[in-house]
């Protein structure tokens, strides 16, 4: 498997964080994407393949063919993707408020979902015919020069600044709002307007991505309930397991096991054999 990232050239900052390209064969049929904070702007060049969402109300709207372009939003919960037999992908990874530069559509209309750019990015499936043999080097090329020529006014500064330090530390949002000069209720319009998510929303979003990186790290030996809530400002192990089953279907011992089985790079991505390899939680 192939896969390089860049950092998003100066002019796409900070509403781009980085593009990513993917080639080869998948780990498993199926994966599991868990939420972060990033959103995604994904160009497949790639046979089909499908979005499957265990939570659907019946058997045939489970599944959904990925378009050829498509933008990931931030996800409160996990998806299921079934992928090809060969993966050929590449992308952009965006701020939460990065999309507000790119389309007039608001972002909350574009969040929590998977959606065909055709509708709010013309042109961006155009590209796929031109990179069918694009090397990373290319590829990153023609991202640059597409997201570029789409670039127009952006976000509040003040909520810049606030999903940086959200994404970096659990932070109660009123003591945010404080540190930069508004009162809450004005930083949760503020965010909304331009990342289509509130504060508290997104600060749940990123806790729960840095723990599961953080225990997608833990030897072997350091899984114990006390070693995996030091990790997390969570307040017991009960809380713990009802968030995680919450955003990954899994216990904590069920992901672990898993991610020992494939390794930490796989923390966000998990590899599935089958859909029954990952127990649902309840919205």
């Amino acid at each position: 498997m192939l896969y390089e990232e860049c950092p998003a050239p100066a002019r796409l900052r900070p509403y781009v964080s980085h593009f990513w390209f993917v080639r080869g064969e998948p780990a498993a049929k199926y994966e599991k994407i868990l939420p972060g904070p990033l959103a995604h702007l994904v160009l497949n060049l790639s046979s089909p393949y499908r979005l499957i969402d265990p939570f659907a109300a019946a058997p045939d709207l489970r599944a959904t063919e990925v378009a050829v372009g498509f933008y990931a939003g931030i996800q409160r919960s996990y998806l299921i993707s079934e992928n090809p037999p060969q993966l050929f992908n590449i992308g952009a990874a965006l701020q939460p408020y990065g999309i507000r530069a790119l389309t007039d559509v608001p972002p909350s209309d574009l969040q929590g979902k998977v959606r065909d750019t055709d509708g709010f990015l013309p042109g961006f499936t155009g590209l796929r015919a031109g990179l069918m043999e694009a090397d990373p080097a290319t590829a990153f090329a023609a991202l640059e020069g597409f997201l570029s020529s789409r670039l127009r006014g952006g976000a509040d500064q003040r909520t810049v600044e606030a999903a940086a330090v959200l994404a970096a530390v659990d932070v109660p949002v009123a003591g945010l709002a404080r540190r930069l000069g508004v009162n809450p209720s004005t930083l949760q319009r503020t965010m909304f307007r331009d990342c289509g998510i509130t504060p508290k929303s997104y600060a749940d979003v990123c806790r729960f991505y840095r723990f599961v990186n953080a225990a997608a790290r833990l030897p072997e030996d350091g899984s114990s309930g006390r070693e995996l809530l030091g990790l997390a400002d969570y307040y017991d192990q009960p809380h713990l397991i009802r968030t995680f089953r919450r955003y990954s279907g899994f216990t904590p011992s069920e992901y672990l096991r898993l991610i020992r089985e494939h390794g930490p790079e796989y923390a966000t991505f998990v590899p599935l054999h089958s859909v029954g390899d990952s127990p649902t939680a309840a919205r």
